[in-house]
């Protein structure tokens, strides 16, 4: 693979590693800043994003959101397909659709739970820069990785619930207890324990990355059980905190739309 391919994959990286911090339907695009790029004369890279999960889902909802900004400021033209699951071949045929018929200067997206599809496809296309979500590290010529430091945010987010508590009793809902997840709750906990050693944990994994009603009814169980104060890794369990009036933490993106007053 060319270095300068490489060189553009880890430019976008930088640049959507900037815009994380600010951070419909199956498929998505945004055609009007790429006239305005190519009218103007600037060189613009294509990304495709493979998501898994839906774009609604906070991980790959930070990801597509930061790609949409680098779109809407012109540095790239961006397409996306999201709940593609975890059906086996899924991935994989996504990932040999987009590369055959769309040929992207970079594959982009999150390969949890489909790490070993997206680094087999990786090999067969080394003109096309694989950028990957995974716990694993970059292989060459043309797979490159990124991850979160989520956990520090957690545990920040703990110590604000450690000190708010009143049942002295938090609820987690998480999605599968992988290590990439495991860090975030135990994050949270220890921080909540640092300002207040009597706060005790109801913690739930939905073993799912997106189903928000699962996690909506583990939160509702979890509230029922005395927890005052939610800490949401998936997707559903703000919207329980609000419904019982109770504060909720959100995770890996700004939430606060979702349930204002909790």
């Amino acid at each position: 693979m060319k270095k300068s391919r490489i060189g553009k994959a880890i430019a976008v990286i930088a640049l959507a590693g900037f815009t994380l911090a600010a951070c419909g339907g199956n498929t998505g695009s945004d055609d009007a800043t790429t006239d305005n790029a190519a009218a103007e004369g600037k060189e613009v890279i294509s990304v495709i994003a493979a998501y898994s999960s839906a774009i609604e889902e906070p991980w790959d909802g930070v990801i597509h959101e930061a790609l949409q900004e680098m779109a809407d400021a012109g540095e790239i033209t961006y397409k996306y397909i999201d709940k593609i699951g975890y059906a086996s071949g899924a991935f994989e045929r996504t990932l040999r659709q987009i590369a055959e018929e769309d040929k992207p200067a970079i594959i982009m997206g999150d390969s949890f739970g489909n790490e070993e599809s997206a680094r087999k496809v990786a090999l067969d296309y080394p003109n096309i820069a694989f950028v990957m979500g995974s716990g694993g590290g970059p292989a060459e010529p043309n797979f490159s990785v990124f991850d979160n430091w989520i956990h520090e945010p957690a545990y920040v987010s703990g110590i604000l619930a450690g000190s708010l508590t009143k049942t002295n009793i938090i609820g987690i809902v998480g999605g599968i207890p992988v290590p990439e997840v495991n860090r975030i709750v135990n994050a949270f906990i220890a921080g909540a324990q640092s300002v207040n050693p009597n706060v005790q944990a109801k913690i739930n994994f939905i073993n799912s990355w997106f189903d928000p009603a699962a996690a909506k009814e583990a939160a509702l169980s979890q509230i029922s059980a005395g927890a005052d104060i939610l800490f949401a890794e998936r997707a559903g369990v703000i919207e329980a905190a609000a419904e019982k009036g109770l504060l909720s933490f959100g995770n890996q993106m700004d939430q606060k739309a979702t349930a204002p007053e909790s």
